[in-house]
């Protein structure tokens, strides 16, 4: 459950950050592709490893969804337009967390 949730939570993180940041209006979104492109690059090198469950990549994707929750708090404290999608990253990164810190310590009881 924790896995799938995990899987679940960097997928709509992956797709939260062109939508966000490219196909957005302003003064919601940034309205730059480049931006979209490049903000979503990132979340693509765990992948593999998340969807899989490993929990190498998990602990990894982990500590890269920090960057996204210091960028979604930044954003929604200094730009209250933007402020609704960047709860919402702030969000999807604390689901993800939350889960694979569940996910880590059912694996360790060997469940």
């Amino acid at each position: 459950m924790s896995r799938t949730l995990a899987g679940g939570a960097w997928l709509a993180l992956l797709v939260l950050q062109p939508t966000w940041h490219a196909l957005l209006p302003a003064p919601y979104g940034f309205g730059n592709a480049w931006l979209g492109a490049l903000l979503a690059l990132p979340l693509f090198l765990p992948l593999k490893g998340v969807l899989a469950g490993s929990l190498r990549s998990m602990t990894w994707a982990g500590y890269l969804a920090m960057l996204y929750l210091v960028i979604g708090l930044t954003e929604a404290w200094a730009n209250p337009p933007q402020r609704i999608p960047a709860l919402v990253q702030v969000s999807l990164v604390v689901l993800f967390v939350g889960s694979v810190l569940a996910f880590s310590r059912r694996d360790r009881r060997g469940e």
